[in-house]
Formats: structure tokens, sequence, C-alpha cells
């Protein structure tokens, strides 16, 4: 897989980030979800923002919060990308032990870069359910990265870490099930 001009971005600001931290106790793992990662599955989508979840507390110094990617669509363009430094796995539809099952994909110095895997992906994007989500649900399965029982199994573990009413929940579920099965069985054509 051709890696994107977003992913490489990323990893280029890994690596200053990396040399900032210099040598650790211990690695750093970090773990990507949300339109990144589904950048890196599909070449879809560019994010605004890099939601990723660290394995240890730090802070990321401020003029590395924001990195340029080049604009896809206009090679004489940048786009300016935020490190999301509030990124939590709290609020959501994220499956249980979600970061167990994201592959590692790059060591950058003591960082360690895992992406969340299609599966747990798609499920993370069903609590919130907004048409970004839905078309990232839809490019993931289209792309033939999600299979639809496993997505049920995945998405109903999720739904058990729910507290309170999940009424509305339960319909996105509903939907986000149906939105895979259908893009499983028509694929898109790009």
């Amino acid at each position: 897989m051709e890696q994107s001009k977003l992913m490489t971005a990323l990893e280029r600001h890994l690596e200053k980030l990396s040399e900032r931290l210099g040598k650790l106790r211990a690695p750093l793992h970090a773990y990507l979800a949300g339109g990144v990662a589904v950048n890196y599955y599909t070449g879809h989508r560019m994010s605004d923002d890099v939601d990723m979840k660290w394995s240890h507390r730090f802070s990321i110094p401020p003029d590395l919060q924001i990195f340029e990617v080049p604009n896809p669509d206009d090679p004489s363009d940048i786009r300016l990308v935020t490190m999301d430094g509030g990124f939590s796995d709290v609020m959501g539809s994220f499956p249980p032990e979600w970061e167990e099952n994201s592959p590692e994909i790059c060591r950058v110095g003591d960082i360690v870069l895992h992406v969340m895997n299609p599966v747990d992906l798609a499920v993370s994007k069903v609590g919130r359910f907004q048409d970004r989500d839905r078309e990232d649900i839809r490019e993931l399965a289209a792309h033939g990265l999600i299979d639809p029982e496993k997505f049920e199994e995945r998405l109903a573990e999720a739904l058990d870490y729910f507290v309170g009413d999940t009424t509305f929940v339960k319909h996105n579920a509903a939907d986000a099930t149906e939105i895979v099965r259908n893009a499983r069985s028509t694929p898109t054509f790009r």
C-alpha cells in the first residue's frame, strides 16, 4: 500500500517529536484513530487533527502541536494538521481492548506507532455517527476491510461498556451495520 501524504507527514512529525523527547526509559506507544487512521487504510479523507491515544503522559511541545501536509488536491497548497492533545477513548463507542488489537505500523525513535484495526475503527465511529463517520465506515467496508459479523460482534462488546440510555447509539448501530453490509455488496469505483 502506497503511503499517503498525510501519513508521510505524520511520520516525519513524529521523528521531530521523538528527537525532542530524546531517549526514553520505555517505548512510548501511540495509537492512531479517527480520520487519519481511515486515511492510512484507504487513502481516503484528509483530517485536520490527529486522534491519538498515548501509552504514557507527556506534553507535546507547543511548536510541535501543528504540522504541515501537502494538500492532495492542490500540490501548491499545504494544510495544517493539529495533534489532538485532548483525544480520549472514553467518550465514544470504542470496543474493549482496542489498543491490543491495533497493529504496529512503524517505529520512530522510542515512539511506536499503532493504527486502530479497521473493524474497531468503524465501531468507534458509531457513537457520534455524523455524516463523516458514516462515510468513513462506508469507505472502510467498500475497501473490504470490515467483516460484517466481526463488526457486529465488536459493536455489541462496545455497547456493553455504555452507561445510561443507549437508545440513540443502538439506532446508530443498526444503521452502521446496514452501511457495512451494503458497502460490502456494492463495491465503489474510483
